[in-house]
């Protein structure tokens, strides 16, 4: 897949598939709030270039939150979630209903899990509507410079397209506006299976 093919058709089905699993992850995450709203939406798709993806969530040097999944299956590739460390700790805050909160191992499991739904949530609405089998790996946290992951994320991941697709993803707690991005990274089998069964699906 290449920024110069993707067409505005595979656009909103990323859209969509997007905005599905956003309500997948808001009700799964529910569980977690108790009585506390929480809202997810996906409101902007974009495909990125591997070095335009470092000036994402501030820039390299900005400390960011990373939540990274393998993926097996009928496709390969990563996914990976980061929000600017600010974003994180509202995040954590709002499901805890706590007024402050530090990075220290229960910060960081409800942190690990809430990537985990996330990044699982957009996984089975696209299996849903593909009919493909995706397996996610056991999620990795890391809290760190944004170009530290990112250089680990890549490093980790052979990597065999120059683009990535990155769903901006929001959410929106108590008054709170918390940022966050999906970032998915295709393998040798690529997503290009993926959009020829949904466009085939759309007909």
């Amino acid at each position: 897949m290449s920024k110069e093919k993707l067409t505005p058709m595979q656009l909103d089905l990323l859209r969509e598939l997007g905005n599905i699993g956003a309500g997948n992850a808001t009700s799964a995450l529910s569980i977690m709030l108790q009585d506390r709203k929480l809202e997810m939406v996906v409101p902007e798709v974009a495909i990125l270039s591997l070095p335009e993806t470092t000036t994402l969530i501030g820039g390299p040097e900005a400390l960011v939150a990373g939540i990274y999944i393998l993926v097996s299956g009928d496709v390969d590739g990563h996914v990976a979630f980061m929000m600017p460390i600010h974003s994180a700790q509202e995040l954590v805050q709002s499901i805890l209903g706590v007024e402050s909160v530090e990075f220290d191992e229960m910060g960081c499991s409800v942190l690990e899990e809430v990537g985990n739904i996330v990044v699982t949530s957009y996984l089975n609405a696209l299996s849903e509507m593909t009919n493909l089998v995706l397996r996610p790996s056991v999620p990795g946290l890391a809290i760190d410079m944004a170009g530290a992951i990112w250089s680990s994320i890549l490093a980790g991941a052979e990597i065999f397209d120059d683009y990535i697709t990155v769903l901006k993803t929001d959410f929106a707690s108590e008054g709170k506006q918390i940022e966050g991005h999906i970032l998915l990274i295709p393998g040798k089998i690529g997503f290009d299976r993926i959009f020829k069964i949904l466009l085939e699906t759309d007909r």
